[in-house]
């Protein structure tokens, strides 16, 4: 689950070092997931920076209680109404995104019925996962893993691209996986990052 402890941390307005973590822990997501519903890459920028300076100045009031809903719902709803409001905007103007286009609803059940979210979510934490072991391993090994496993390569490619043998990049997706799924378990047990 996210961690409290950050998110209060992210009261003191002046602690630079907490919102930077937060933009590089979360504004690739929010940013990725404003592409996927349609918004231009400048829109999107913009939603990931609206999203932050609510979150800025709502952080006071937040009391975060897990029982009345997740943070990823919170950051979900966040976008899709930033992406509404962006959208109204725009309606008034002769060319702009369609408001039909975003659904306003940004509950939880609205997260579970959203599949893009969804996937957004897990790739999110994955490469969350993946910066966090990273150090882990030899470069060669992840590369081999990113090859294979990520890029779609077979063994057969990827022992020949990188000069490795078969059972080196079967032993690199291995340890890989392996590594990344005790990760994801240990830190997250709860699919919140």
């Amino acid at each position: 689950m996210t961690h409290l402890s950050f998110l209060l941390r992210l009261r003191d307005r002046t602690d630079k070092l907490s919102w930077q973590e937060f933009h590089e822990r979360y504004g690739q997501l929010l940013y990725r997931y404003a592409r996927s519903r349609g918004a231009s890459h400048d829109d999107a920028e913009d939603v990931v920076q609206e999203v932050e300076m609510y979150l800025f100045k709502a952080v006071d009031g937040l009391e975060y209680d897990a029982r009345r809903g997740r943070f990823r719902t919170y950051l979900r709803s966040a976008v899709v109404h930033a992406l509404a409001r962006r959208a109204s905007k725009e309606a008034r103007q002769p060319t702009g995104l369609d408001p039909q286009r975003f659904d306003g609803v940004a509950s939880e059940d609205g997260e579970k019925a959203d599949t893009q979210w969804q996937r957004e979510w897990e790739l999110h934490r994955v490469r969350w996962a993946m910066r966090m072991i990273a150090d882990s391993f030899e470069p060669v090994t992840l590369k081999a893993f990113e090859m294979h496993v990520l890029g779609g390569c077979s063994v057969d490619e990827v022992a020949k691209m990188l000069g490795l043998s078969k059972w080196s990049v079967y032993q690199a997706k291995s340890r890989v996986l392996k590594r990344l799924k005790e990760q994801l378990a240990g830190a997250d047990p709860e699919g919140d990052i």
